[in-house]
């Protein structure tokens, strides 16, 4: 009798545990399902206002000074004078995208950069414990969902514990991305998560969309179910009153 009471008890407090979890807990995974819903419904061009602004880049005027080796300057949108593994280089950029590095002085071409530079970018770029370079690759298409460009890029793998990569810009000798097993990791749950199994960035699909409103009327419809397992103490009483 005592270890049936016991269960009893334990039931009961399992019971208000789950009900009021499932308030406070509920209250949140309806916010989730609704946002999730409404920011599936939502155009990400027209979020970002790209539909409407322009991040394009101006061209330099005529009387812009420019370097005099420079000969073919009219769609130049930015000359900048920096420092690449070490070195003085001149970068030109152009309204197509174009990236070139010079030799300040002389305007030698020197992109693309080659492997033995772009070695020596990743190695300076490195801050974690010591490791080494394992290869060097120049890649000039996406490489699954780890990198999608510019292109050609130098991919540079460590030997370091979680297989890092970094993409270096062959164009430029600017690190685009790093990317590890951590990273791959995070990528393939993000995938499962907004349910984009092969290119892990829609958040538009007409699925997700259907999933997000179905999950909010799980989440509405158990809040009603959820309501009905409060004590009615009050209103049975009430209702005893209005029948005498």
């Amino acid at each position: 009798m005592a270890k049936r009471s016991f269960k009893l008890r334990l039931h009961v407090l399992g019971s208000k545990l789950h009900k009021w979890l499932a308030i406070f807990v509920g209250l949140q995974v309806l916010l989730w399902m609704g946002t999730g819903a409404l920011m599936s419904f939502l155009d990400l061009e027209e979020v970002r206002s790209e539909h409407v602004i322009s991040r394009a880049a101006q061209t330099l005027p005529d009387d812009a000074a420019i370097p005099r080796w420079l000969s073919d300057s009219d769609d130049i949108t930015a000359i900048t004078t920096r420092v690449l593994d070490g070195k003085t280089v001149t970068e030109v950029r152009r309204a197509d995208g174009a990236v070139s590095l010079h030799e300040p002085q002389s305007g030698r071409i020197l992109s693309p950069i080659p492997a033995a530079t772009a070695r020596s970018i990743a190695r300076r770029a490195w801050v974690g414990p010591q490791t080494s370079i394992h290869a060097a690759r120049l890649v000039d298409e996406s490489v699954g969902t780890e990198f999608r460009g510019p292109f050609p890029a130098w991919q540079i793998t460590y030997n370091d514990v979680a297989n890092t990569r970094v993409y270096v810009d062959a164009s430029s000798g600017a690190v685009l991305s790093a990317r590890s097993d951590t990273w791959r990791f995070f990528d393939f749950i993000w995938g499962l998560h907004i349910m984009d199994w092969t290119q892990r960035d829609r958040i538009n699909s007409w699925w997700l969309l259907l999933f997000g409103i179905g999950g909010t009327i799980i989440a509405i419809s158990g809040f009603v179910l959820l309501a009905n397992r409060f004590p009615r103490t009050k209103r049975r009483a009430r209702h005893g009153q209005v029948a005498r």
